[in-house]
């Protein structure tokens, strides 16, 4: 089953609990929880045995298996957009698309070994409305912390609404790996 992928931050109270997690403990379940969802991000259906994340849905010290999901970290990064956006790797663009095609299509030129600048260009002439606002930096912080403020008291998520979505832009390497390969999954690098 493949869920909708929306554009969300996560309430503040939630930010530092992993911080406080036992990491042993924390290890184990997130190796149950990516073995149950068989290393297939739950947005945009890719799967690899590497570099997958597990999502809390909600409160982040609430470990229990239908409090989390197994996420790519493309589709990580749309699930909190206020630090990606802080960090320059998502930016709010004008679109109707559904925000895991944006994921694939993205992904799909990473691993073509598109340069960044094409990428960018070729998903806003896809995904863009016609006429529609490529938000700036400061803009898409913005757009985060409205989604933030938005969070009903007894909510965890604040989403992005209708109309909008993020793009992508070049993260860099982690580590010794390439974008390519921890970020968007490719094989061939």
């Amino acid at each position: 089953m493949v869920k909708a992928l929306r554009p969300s931050v996560m309430r503040s109270s939630e930010w530092y609990k992993r911080e406080e997690r036992d990491i042993a403990a924390w290890k184990t379940i997130r190796e149950q929880i990516l073995r149950r969802d068989n290393h297939t991000c739950v947005y945009c259906n890719f799967r690899a045995y590497k570099f997958m994340m597990v999502n809390h849905i909600g409160p982040e010290d609430n470990h229990n298996p239908e409090n989390l999901e197994t996420v790519c970290k493309p589709c990580h990064s749309v699930l909190h957009i206020g630090v990606n956006a802080i960090n320059g790797y998502v930016t709010v663009v004008a679109s109707d698309a559904n925000q895991a095609e944006i994921v694939r299509a993205t992904r799909r030129l990473v691993c073509s070994g598109a340069a960044w600048t094409e990428i960018e260009k070729k998903i806003l002439e896809q995904f863009l409305k016609p006429g529609g606002k490529v938000y700036s930096q400061e803009e898409s912080i913005a757009w985060a912390n409205r989604m933030l403020a938005s969070i009903p008291k007894e909510g965890f998520r604040g989403y992005l609404p209708d109309g909008l979505a993020v793009v992508f832009h070049e993260e860099g390497a982690w580590k010794e790996f390439p974008e390519a390969v921890h970020k968007w999954g490719c094989r061939n690098y």
